[in-house]
């Protein structure tokens, strides 16, 4: 069969589907089609489970400002759907419970949890199963879900949605939380069984994060010693069996859990919360520690950056001026925190050989905000606020350190050159 004729099937074909999708039921064969059990399907379910999303996606919300391209999806179909959908997502194969878990992520954004009360109650229950690959997609689906408690301005209906979800999920979540680590320790030296493991994690840790975003709920100010104790656990936690030494772009889950946390304690820290102040001091120094073993390796990125954010919210604030008084620890901030982290580096140098137009217009106009060198210079100026004259006195030892150490050798050691003038 000829290129143009495989064109010609598959515009004909997709012709077909897209009238079909207006046909009430079509959505529910789908879905039939997805629950196979027939291993030659394994195609066809995954092609199908695409298929579903982008119905939703399209279909579910009737009042779509881009319209529904002619997509009706009938109640009794929309009830079907969401009777089925959760056991579909959690008994489906990895390919296929990805997309069912945006799909559910999709029907909730409209439905939950006015028109679809029972969702959270049936996620919970899920949190027994024996596989942690379930407990993690049911958990994955959560995290999508509750993202829209971030980043929003306050309304009744926002925090009826918060109060209905943390009465049915705070206590849940902490109890699996650390029935998890406690699993953790029982298979310290299974990797199959701790990469799922350390995946739920995060995603109660970006979830907890949803949840307290808004306020502190009194739930989370109760068990506050509970939470933080699990939280310093993990920050603390090494384990080869989940670290690849050969490995520079991809984070570990220990990093991922890690830099999860770790934002955390930044937005409990940014609140000012004086249920939090008490556990300010430990966390300061295992964050300091966190990230003075951070590499240079952009693998170490997500958790070096956020390691930094947290320390310049502290620094910037005069409540916490003692935690960073000392002439010992100002000068250590400086000059093994931010100066190696304003250091351009041979992942930098590729970025700026690929494009060097957008590498200078992104350090120029501050559009990289999450960059190491930009997290650095907040840091920095943070320093400044508080510690002006202390701060000018180091940073020029340290600039002169570093125009001395061009000086010696302009052609191999500009970079020390480019980080004195980012200073």
């Amino acid at each position: 069969m000829t290129h143009d004729s495989l064109s010609s099937l598959r515009l004909i074909a997709e012709r077909h589907l897209t009238e079909a999708q207006k046909v009430d039921g079509h959505p529910l064969i789908v879905l039939r089609l997805i629950a196979s059990s027939d291993a030659s399907y394994a195609t066809v379910r995954q092609a199908a489970a695409v298929h579903f999303k982008n119905i939703v996606k399209k279909g579910w919300d009737a009042q779509n400002e881009d319209g529904t391209d002619g997509i009706v999806i009938s109640p009794h179909d929309r009830d079907l759907i969401k009777t089925h959908s959760v056991e579909l997502m959690c008994t489906a194969p990895a390919q296929i419970k990805a997309q069912c878990s945006e799909a559910i992520s999709l029907i909730a954004a409209v439905d939950f949890p006015q028109k679809w009360d029972t969702l959270l109650p049936e996620l919970i229950q899920k949190f027994n199963s024996p596989d942690p690959n379930i407990v993690c997609g049911v958990l994955d689906t959560m995290n999508s879900i509750f993202k829209r408690f971030r980043f929003v301005n306050k309304s009744d209906d926002l925090f009826a949605d918060i109060l209905y979800t943390l009465a049915k999920l705070q206590a849940p979540l902490l109890i699996l939380f650390k029935t998890t680590g406690q699993a953790i320790d029982a298979y310290a030296n299974d990797v199959n069984q701790l990469r799922p493991r350390f995946a739920a994690l995060r995603s109660m840790c970006r979830i907890f994060f949803s949840l307290n975003w808004q306020d502190l709920p009194e739930f989370f100010e109760d068990h506050m010693g509970e939470w933080m104790t699990e939280f310093a656990k993990y920050l603390k936690y090494k384990n080869p069996l989940l670290e690849d030494a050969d490995e520079e772009e991809e984070a570990s889950p220990v990093d991922t859990l890690q830099a999860a946390i770790v934002d955390n304690l930044f937005l409990y820290g940014d609140k000012d919360e004086e249920a939090f102040i008490p556990f300010l001091p430990e966390f300061t120094t295992t964050v300091w520690g966190l990230l003075m073993g951070c590499t240079s390796c952009s693998k170490h990125d997500i958790l070096a950056t956020t390691c930094i954010k947290f320390l310049a919210s502290l620094v910037g604030k005069p409540m916490h001026r003692q935690l960073f008084q000392d002439q010992a620890t100002l000068k250590q901030i400086i000059a093994k925190i931010v100066i190696p982290n304003l250091m351009i580096r041979e992942v930098d140098e590729e970025r700026f050989e690929d494009d060097p137009q957008e590498f200078i217009m992104s350090d120029m106009e501050d559009s990289d905000k999450e960059s190491r060198r930009k997290r650095s210079q907040q840091l920095l100026r943070a320093m400044c606020r508080q510690f002006e004259s202390e701060a000018t006195v180091i940073c020029m030892e340290q600039i002169n350190m570093m125009l001395a150490e061009f000086q010696s050798s302009p052609t191999d050691k500009w970079a020390a050159k480019d980080a004195a003038v980012s200073v």
